[in-house]
């Protein structure tokens, strides 16, 4: 009985992530009003109906270190299950990802097949006909992340009433296990990546794009491991077209994605966004632009976030560029070659890289 109830819960666990921030097998929709939470808690639909009784508690801190809410709900409250929490700590993006502890257990009265269980009765099932008419408990434990997120005509993203600046990106998942590790070890590392990069909203595609095998349970440790990162996940109004895209797929071109295919290489476009998001100081020479002008001279983009980068040629000071607001690109033309290999060098801030050309 209680394998048939989790296949129930499971049908409905994809949807529900997409649909809201916090969304497992127990929904909790949120709304902040003058430093309040009010809570309404759902259950699947299929299984909410048979609702007898049902006992939330929220603990704070992810391992549940102290009790800050507990209610009880019986099956004619089954619509209206609430809650009101005072001063909550709310979770802040990357620079407070707090999250509380839910536990939950819920009873169900009898339950039948047919149409209250969305399925058919065949002579199997009437075989074990008492076990399926027994009441039932269920257990729920998950995280909760408190926080605001709303849109503003023509003012912007407001996170907790502060403006929020979206750095977005479209992630899929890796495969189920490579050379680069499981599927969750290979997350964890992106996830570092991605924090190195700048980013802050991550955009889940549909999971069954280049993951084979991806389960409930492992879409819910996606969620999980972005939210204690502090990372918003869903859609924030962009247009998934405009979107860098994390993971290559074999057969895509290259410079499309922010890393190869195989997870081993990261490409030149996500050097371009960590020099245009991070904090984090970043110098790259972006190698696929290095080319032989048409008046034999040779032209160079290179990624900072600095405020200037210096270019050498053979050891000595070929120019220097000033950063423009919000681009991270300089683009050094007309350097000379005397000869091959040619000798490069760059510096910005405290970082310098040098390079040796051999071929143009």
């Amino acid at each position: 009985m209680k394998c048939y109830l989790q296949k129930l819960l499971v049908t409905e666990c994809e949807r529900q992530e997409r649909e809201m921030q916090m969304r497992d097998d127990l929904g909790i929709t949120i709304k902040l009003e003058n430093g309040k939470a009010y809570l309404e808690f759902a259950l699947p639909e299929k299984i909410g109906r048979l609702l007898s009784a049902l006992q939330i508690e929220i603990w704070e801190g992810a391992e549940g270190e102290r009790l800050v809410f507990h209610g009880e709900y019986s099956s004619e409250e089954a619509d209206s299950m609430t809650a009101l929490m005072l001063r909550p700590h709310l979770w802040d993006g990357m620079r407070d990802p707090y999250v509380y502890l839910v536990k939950a257990q819920g009873r169900f009265g009898t339950v039948e097949y047919g149409e209250n269980m969305g399925g058919t009765k065949n002579e199997e099932e009437s075989d074990h006909a008492e076990d399926i008419t027994e009441a039932v408990e269920v257990y729920w434990q998950q995280e909760l992340a408190i926080y605001g997120v709303h849109v503003i005509d023509k003012k912007g993203i407001f996170l907790n009433e502060k403006e929020f600046l979206p750095h977005e990106v479209v992630y899929r998942l890796p495969p189920q296990i490579s050379d680069a590790g499981t599927r969750v070890e290979q997350v964890r590392r992106d996830l570092e990546r991605l924090v190195r990069m700048g980013v802050n909203v991550i955009r889940l595609e549909g999971t069954g794009t280049g993951a084979e095998g991806v389960n409930c349970s492992e879409v819910r440790t996606f969620y999980s491991l972005c939210r204690k990162r502090g990372f918003l996940t869903g859609d924030l109004w962009i247009r998934p077209e405009n979107l860098p895209v994390y993971r290559g797929l074999s057969g895509e071109t290259a410079e499309d994605a922010l890393l190869s295919a195989n997870g081993r290489t990261l490409m030149e476009r996500y050097y371009y966004y960590q020099a245009k998001w991070s904090s984090e100081p970043v110098l790259y020479p972006a190698l696929s632009t290095l080319h032989r002008q048409k008046n034999g001279l040779v032209s160079l983009t290179i990624y900072s976030n600095q405020k200037k980068v210096v270019l050498y040629v053979e050891g000595v000071l070929f120019l220097f560029q000033s950063a423009v607001s919000g681009d991270p690109e300089f683009i050094f033309e007309d350097i000379p070659v005397a000869k091959l290999p040619l000798h490069l060098a760059a510096e910005a801030g405290n970082l310098s890289i040098s390079l040796t050309v051999t071929k143009l």
